[in-house]
């Protein structure tokens, strides 16, 4: 874990990506990029960090980036597993491959539960809650 709250030495600024993954008999989760986005966006806001935005982040894959990926799957009787995996992104070189550059995930954290569809919400919640995570190790070292 030290040589990942290590890899946040020094980072000024970043992107914020969401990707939710269900699957198609699940629309009436209502579970919107956007707002998880903003969410996230609001649990780094203390952060003395820019936020890059989505145009800055296709003009180069060079930029690090937090990345947040939701999974969602519907099982019997109404209950809805979930895994919530978010991972920081940023340029690297492979010493053992002729310093070769690349992106590679430096830090990580996850969580995974169940939920009926009337707590749909706690998987957004917990889900910035990984934002919170990040924020304290970023903030261990810088």
């Amino acid at each position: 874990m030290l040589r990942e709250q290590n890899s946040l030495y020094g980072i000024s600024e970043f992107g914020v990506v969401v990707n939710i993954e269900k699957p198609k008999q699940l629309e009436e989760v209502s579970i919107r990029v956007d707002s998880v986005r903003s969410l996230l966006l609001e649990k780094l806001r203390e952060l003395p960090i820019t936020i890059l935005d989505y145009e800055t982040l296709q003009e180069s894959d060079q930029y690090p980036i937090l990345y947040l990926h939701i999974n969602i799957r519907k099982a019997i009787s109404d209950i809805y597993p979930f895994t919530a995996e978010m991972k920081f992104y940023q340029p690297v070189k492979l010493p053992l491959n002729n310093n070769i550059q690349t992106m590679a995930s430096t830090w990580h954290n996850s969580i995974i539960g169940l939920v009926t569809p009337d707590l749909i919400n706690y998987i957004v919640a917990r889900s910035a809650n990984l934002a919170v995570s990040f924020r304290i190790d970023y903030q261990n070292v810088n």
